[in-house]
Order: structure tokens, then sequence, then C-alpha cells
């Protein structure tokens, strides 16, 4: 697949409903260049995901593997007065803090 087809497939793959979709370079048998897809997907998600894998690439089988997450629970919260927000995440005794980076963004602009 040429780069034009890949970057088309990833933002097909995404509307579909991954997560996260991306490339990592490979050398497959005989010391043939490929791409390895790679796709983080809710099960949710998953017949419209493969469809478009198969409809959007060239491959013709796709292996998967079920996996378990621990999160950290998130919360978010306004800056009083200010157009900023807070993203809070904590685990047992553990606690992040994290201002939103599109909010200061704008702000730079």
């Amino acid at each position: 697949m040429t780069g034009e087809e890949l970057s088309l497939a990833l933002d097909k793959i995404m509307q579909a409903g991954a997560l996260d979709v991306y490339f990592t370079p490979i050398y497959m048998k005989k010391g043939r260049p490929a791409y390895k897809l790679g796709v983080i997907v809710k099960g949710e998600s998953l017949e419209d995901v493969v469809d478009a894998i198969f409809r959007w690439t060239s491959t013709i089988g796709i292996r998967y593997v079920e996996l378990r997450r621990i999160e950290m629970e998130r919360r978010q919260e306004n800056i009083k007065d200010t157009p900023l927000r807070l993203k809070i995440s904590s685990y047992k005794d553990i606690k992040r803090l994290k201002l939103e980076f599109e909010d200061i963004k704008k702000l730079t602009e």
C-alpha cells in the first residue's frame, strides 16, 4: 500500500470507532519491507473496525488479542474565572493534575 492509501485507511479505521491506529515499519519474509497495522478498539466497535480494515487495506487476515485495562479515575474541573480546564486523575493515593492542552493552546493563539 502507498503512503496515501495508508493515510486514508487510518482515517477510515478511526471513523469506524478505533481509539487509536498506528503503523510500525517491519520486514517480512525474504526481506520485504511492510507496515504492521496496530489498532486499539473497544469491544462494541470491533466489528465496524474489522470491516474498515478489510475494506480500506490490502490485508486478508487479522490477528487480535483481547486485553484488560486498569484506568485511573478521571474528572475535569473548570478553573474559576479562566477558560482553563483542569484534568484530575487518581488511583488509590496517587493523584495527577494537568491543564487541558487545547485550552492553553487557545489562550496562546
